[in-house]
């Protein structure tokens, strides 16, 4: 079984999260990385972009979808809309995180196109 498959959500987001730190650590470090190479990390960090612009509103979906259901509630406040807003509120900053990494995948596109020629062999 794939190991991924059973990890929570919040584990799978730290795992991203330290392999990003890995790769700023050694960039950061001065590690020379050639055009072409440079070129394929861009890549991959647009689709990475481009993945967050799905997962935000999904997201966001499924705490809508817990708080239709009753599962989802404000500890300690019986006022159900402070719930409601409460989750207009993060829909919202979600929605405003979704904006921005469709500009970074952009701009990652951007930046790859701008690299292309001396990234050729």
């Amino acid at each position: 079984m794939n190991p991924s498959a059973t990890a929570s959500p919040s584990l799978l987001a730290a795992d991203a999260g330290a392999t990003l730190h890995r790769l700023a650590c050694r960039i950061g470090a001065g590690e020379l990385v050639p055009p072409a190479e440079l070129y394929h990390v861009l890549g991959e960090l647009r689709l990475l972009a481009d993945d967050l612009t799905q997962l935000l509103p999904a997201l966001q979906g499924r705490l809508e979808d817990g708080l239709l259901s009753g599962r989802v509630v404000r500890h300690g406040d019986d006022d159900a809309g402070a719930v409601w807003d409460s989750v207009g509120e993060v829909g919202r900053a979600l929605a405003h995180a979704g904006t921005v990494a469709l500009l970074m995948t952009k701009e990652l596109e951007n930046s790859q196109i701008a690299l292309r020629e001396l990234a050729a062999p």
